[in-house]
């Protein structure tokens, strides 16, 4: 099967409001060989100001980010290319579940992509960052795992790389190919290192081996890393009735007593508990340090007798008021939460309709000046024609009424230059943090300085020329 590792650089951290601006891609053969590796780069688009910590991290001063060959729906576009032509196959990042894949999904939600590509049937996802951790806490020996400033075990990947060995520069950490290639090493090195635990975690990245261990087994044993390795003995109970991937398990340390009596409303409030609880949901679909029982066993902290533990997993699935009182609070979840005002906060609001999925791929296909009124007429979904006005906005205003224009160019001009908090980077929101930057930085530290500098240029030309377009309008 082929086996992608891949590794995006971003705009910033923000997963609904952050675009990727290098997106780099090693394939791979079944035995980790490398096939081919592809690197691109694209520029942001017109409505998004970067996160000045993300172009000092990544060191991308604004000459690169306006000289970057593809647009941001080009770059988008290619990474959708490289997804379809490479076909069912592993999908391997580091830290990726939790944010590339994410901001992959943002960006092809807004620019008109199917959502869930690496999901595909016959795809599956592994995140080299939790296989360290698992391997960490199940084979320590394996593994070499520094300590940050405070003394604390720490899975960067800059530090995890040094560790053990292997050799990733300072001047290309945060480049995608250079961080791609270091996940490569290290996925390689806890292959070999490791083989029972990696082969254990590799099965997970399968939801569908997963659910089937969830459905199948009476006892197992899950491993949690809020900060340091926990592992429970967990009994699984029901599936969520409204979401496929998430199955609710029982912690068997807490005696079931507590909580078989509790209130179908009074387990809702213990599953929206963060952190540890009684009660909660595993995501089959995010490769979860599960295990079988006999595995993990060792792992158990203060451990009682698996006699012990059985009997609880017994009496927790016996309990069948219980378990209907969990199912109706599972099939509740998340219903009482608020829309979002903004469409890119709306991505897990639905799923896009088949008809406008079909209707996406031919927005493609037609030409600029059929666009807009195609996403305003033929698409139904109000998210996406949302994002079809934004691309046709940068891309080919002219083929837009001057009454929509008008439209968005406030609608820009409001979104960047407001001075009002919002959950994206503004340009007075950015001069704040450069201005905070500048002011607890080195002041030897020249080229920090330089690269401050040549950020806050940028913004006042982009703030100049923002103007000038309300003028015009």
């Amino acid at each position: 099967m082929t086996t992608v590792i891949y590794d995006t650089e971003t705009t910033g951290l923000s997963r609904h409001y952050d675009v990727p601006l290098q997106a780099a891609f090693i394939v791979c053969d079944d035995d980790l060989v490398l096939q081919r590796e592809i690197v691109l780069r694209g520029r942001p688009p017109q409505h998004i100001i970067p996160s000045p910590d993300a172009l000092l991290t990544t060191r991308i001063a604004p000459a690169m980010l306006d000289g970057a060959p593809l647009s941001h729906l080009d770059l988008m576009q290619a990474i959708a290319s490289v997804v379809s032509r490479v076909g069912p196959a592993r999908w391997v990042g580091y830290n990726s579940l939790k944010f590339d894949e994410t901001v992959l999904r943002q960006g092809f939600f807004q620019t008109l992509h199917p959502v869930y590509a690496t999901q595909a049937p016959g795809c599956t996802r592994a995140d080299v960052m939790v296989m360290a951790q698992a391997i960490a806490a199940h084979e320590p020996s394996a593994l070499a795992v520094s300590l940050n400033e405070i003394g604390k075990p720490t899975f960067r990947l800059g530090p995890l790389c040094a560790a053990n060995g292997i050799v990733l520069p300072d001047n290309q950490a945060h480049d995608a190919l250079a961080d791609a290639r270091a996940t490569l090493a290290i996925f390689r090195h806890l292959r070999e290192a490791a083989p029972a635990t990696f082969a254990t975690m590799m099965a997970n990245s399968d939801r569908r081996h997963v659910l089937d261990m969830l459905r199948g087994a009476e006892m197992l044993a899950l491993t949690q890393h809020f900060g340091a390795p926990r592992t429970l003995p967990v009994a699984p109970i029901v599936a969520s009735p409204t979401n496929g991937n998430a199955f609710a398990v029982a912690d068997l340390t807490v005696d079931p007593g507590t909580y078989l009596e509790t209130s179908e409303a009074e387990l809702a409030g213990l599953l929206a508990i963060r952190g540890p609880r009684p009660i909660f949901t595993i995501a089959a679909n995010a490769q979860p340090m599960l295990f079988p029982f006999e595995h993990g066993e060792v792992g158990i902290v203060a451990p009682l007798s698996i006699e012990d533990y059985r009997a609880r997993a017994q009496r927790v699935r016996a309990n069948h008021g219980f378990v209907a009182r969990l199912t109706a609070a599972l099939g509740r979840q998340f219903s009482d939460r608020a829309i979002a005002s903004e469409p890119e906060e709306q991505i897990y609001d639905r799923f896009v309709a088949k008809l406008d999925q079909a209707h996406s791929r031919r927005w493609h296909e037609i030409a600029w000046e059929q666009r807009d009124r195609f996403g305003q007429a033929v698409i139904g979904d109000s998210r996406l024609q949302a994002f079809s006005r934004r691309m046709v906005f940068e891309a080919a205003p002219a083929t837009m009424t001057p009454t929509d224009r008008k439209a968005m160019t406030t609608w820009l001009v409001d979104r960047l230059l407001t001075d009002v908090k919002r959950p994206w980077t503004t340009i007075p929101a950015a001069r704040r943090r450069l201005a905070a930057l500048a002011e607890a930085s080195d002041p030897n530290d020249v080229d920090r300085l330089r690269n401050i500098a040549e950020i806050s240029a940028w913004l006042d030309a982009k703030s100049a020329s923002l103007d000038a377009m309300a003028d015009r309008s």
